[in-house]
C-alpha cells in the first residue's frame, strides 16, 4: 500500500485513467474522482456492508488504531 500527504488542490493518478484529487482538507476531507464509469467506486461503509473489510485496511486500523 502506498501512503501518500497531500495538499488541497493536489491529485494522484492510478494508471492512464484514474486521477484522483484532493479538494480540501479540514475536519472532513473532500476528494474529486475521476473514473472509468464501469469501475465501482464506494465508500468504506457502503463496501463494508456488502463485503468483508480489505487486508491492507485491516492493517492499517491495527496500527494506527482507526
Amino acid at each position: 500500500m502506498l501512503s501518500l500527504t497531500v495538499k488541497a488542490g493536489d491529485y494522484i493518478t492510478i494508471g492512464d485513467n484514474v486521477v484522483i484529487q484532493m479538494l480540501k482538507v479540514g475536519d472532513v476531507c473532500r476528494v474529486a474522482i475521476d473514473a472509468p464509469r464501469e469501475m465501482a467506486i464506494e465508500r468504506a461503509k457502503v463496501h463494508e456492508q456488502r463485503a468483508e473489510t480489505p487486508e491492507c485496511i485491516r492493517r492499517l486500523r491495527e496500527k494506527y488504531g482507526n
